[in-house]
């Protein structure tokens, strides 16, 4: 096992360092099993596959604009 993320930056960048590719999400609020849940969608239908979501509790749902 290798140890070379302890070498990132505190804040690494998602694309140069992680090698993550970044993609706009939809938000959807929802409310389909008595609770607050927000349905995460790729807002680009190509990427959009019969797996590619995801059900989160609204809670758990933060913008990290607010966050900065």
């Amino acid at each position: 096992m290798t140890d070379a993320w302890r070498e990132l930056p505190p804040n690494p960048d998602p694309l140069d360092d992680l090698g993550y590719d970044l993609i706009e999400l939809d938000f959807i609020p929802t409310s389909t099993s008595g609770g607050e849940e927000v349905l995460v969608l790729p807002t680009d239908e190509d990427l959009l596959r019969e797996d590619a979501f995801i059900v989160a509790d609204r809670r758990s749902v933060t913008e990290l604009s607010d966050r900065a």
